[in-house]
């Protein structure tokens, strides 16, 4: 039957995720003002996943399951998940939140001619109890808009919260084998028609040690140990950020090559190619504002001087 309601695609990944499952599919289900399709890709679990997973499809036309072979991990478990999807809007779901049951009907509405938009989220601890904390209040300023380059310094759309075009998710393929794939659609949305942000916590984004995402486990009380080669990382990541984007037909080509060049210059303990890169980009560097430019350099500057007296750093570059 016809509808002009917002077709949406939920791309879950599962691992090992039988403790809180039950209550996420329970809450994507109810979703409310959209024409839903779930796809859940469960990535080799050994607890009862696939079983809920299949449990759910067998009762419910609009749940699709399939499996992984082998453990792709959470990067490639995403871009094959969401490639499965069909509806023209899709929407990446972790395994133990729980959504509002207007989320995706707010974001669908919020995005208009853009090709992302993105929500707050409001942390709840292992038990589903509010921490009385929004993700916000930790990144400070939730981006928006058109200037890709502030994304590549500091991403804040989540996964999790975000609305993303089919199209725009097929544009950004493959994703890079290191970077976190809601940062990489981030920047894709921002080189294109832009990112929304809805500044409204429509998820319980769940803190627990076992999370994925390190982001508000301090207020859960989930000890997080700082990397004593935290700066090194640091320039390294968007060092890795900018060699991506140079491969990627949909960003400036001289921009990614001015900044790769810049922060390799960085890593090395040379402040000058990126005086010179933020001279010339001066509009589009983070945060923003009239003195973006002067703040921004001598924040990457502080980083650089306390990359040198910092050992390499070893274990995966994005974590």
């Amino acid at each position: 039957m016809a509808t002009d309601l917002p077709r949406v695609s939920v791309a879950l990944c599962v691992h090992n995720g039988a403790r809180w499952l039950r209550e996420q599919m329970d809450s994507v289900l109810a979703q409310e003002g959209v024409e839903l399709e779930v796809i859940a890709l469960d990535d080799v679990s050994t607890d009862d996943s696939l079983a809920i997973l299949r449990e759910y499809a067998a009762r419910d036309p609009r749940v699709r399951v399939e499996a992984n072979e082998s453990n792709l991990g959470h990067l490639r478990s995403f871009e094959k998940c969401m490639a499965l999807c069909t509806m023209p809007l899709i929407a990446p779901c972790d395994q133990d939140d729980v959504w509002e049951p207007r989320k995706l009907a707010t974001l669908a509405r919020a995005m208009g001619r853009a090709d992302l938009a993105y929500c707050d989220s409001a942390y709840i601890d292992e038990g589903g109890f509010s921490l009385n904390r929004r993700l916000s209040q930790d990144l400070k300023e939730m981006l928006s808009g058109r200037e890709a380059l502030r994304f590549a310094f500091g991403n804040t759309v989540s996964g999790h919260a975000l609305l993303v075009r089919r199209d725009v998710f097929l544009g950004a393929r493959p994703f890079p084998a290191l970077l976190y794939h809601d940062w990489w659609l981030a920047l894709r949305a921002a080189s294109g028609a832009g990112v929304v942000y809805v500044d409204r916590p429509l998820v319980r984004f769940r803190r627990h040690a076992g999370a994925a995402s390190a982001a508000g486990k301090k207020a859960a009380g989930v000890q997080r140990k700082r990397s004593s080669s935290h700066n090194k990382r640091w320039l390294a990541q968007r060092t890795y950020v900018f060699e991506q984007l140079g491969f990627a037909e949909w960003f400036p080509v001289m921009m990614a090559t001015r900044w790769l060049f810049a922060m390799q210059a960085a890593e090395a303990g040379r402040i000058g190619p990126l005086a010179q890169a933020v001279l010339r980009d001066w509009r589009s560097v983070p945060p923003g504002g009239v003195f973006a430019a002067p703040r921004f350099l001598a924040r990457v500057y502080n980083k650089v001087r306390r990359a040198k007296r910092e050992r390499s750093f070893y274990g995966p570059l994005f974590k």
